[in-house]
């Protein structure tokens, strides 16, 4: 994952889960909320789905949903339970799609954690995440609030 800042194939402590459940928690806590960060984003909705190729098992499909009192945090984590490192980073996927004004993306990504950091072959979980982001802009209804404070002005 994006928040770790170890070297690859480093060997790690016994409580590494531990250490990488706290920086999600950090990077959680210290993520500003969407209305100070994309004061023109009404809302915006992320669909997941996780596709394993070496079929080691089956993953649910997550859905999140960013209101202008969200924290604007666009990670998600690796749900393999034994990855460690991993996870999905859309942070400058989304801010580029909102930077360009865009309504919905689609795309994907791969888990760079590791399954076991700790075997000689290091396996990489590769498990992929196929995304779909779709934003509402406020943009449009003020829009329309201003063309009926406008209507109502000449009345």
């Amino acid at each position: 994952m994006i928040l770790s800042q170890q070297k690859e194939g480093s060997r790690q402590p016994r409580d590494s889960f531990k250490l990488q459940e706290e920086a999600w928690r950090r990077a959680y806590a210290d993520a500003t909320i969407m209305q100070e960060r994309f004061p023109e984003v009404e809302q915006l909705v992320l669909d997941v789905a996780f596709t394993d190729l070496g079929r080691i098992g089956t993953y649910s499909s997550q859905m999140h949903s960013f209101s202008a009192s969200a924290k604007a945090f666009f990670a998600v984590a690796c749900p393999r339970t034994l990855c460690l490192h991993g996870g999905f980073d859309l942070d400058s996927t989304v801010s580029a799609m909102l930077s360009a004004k865009t309504t919905a993306s689609t795309g994907a990504f791969e888990c760079r954690g590791w399954v076991d950091p700790t075997c000689p072959d290091h396996a990489r979980c590769r498990l992929q995440m196929h995304f779909r982001v779709q934003v509402r802009y406020k943009a449009a209804e003020a829009n329309v609030l201003s063309r009926r404070s406008s209507r109502a002005s000449k009345l």
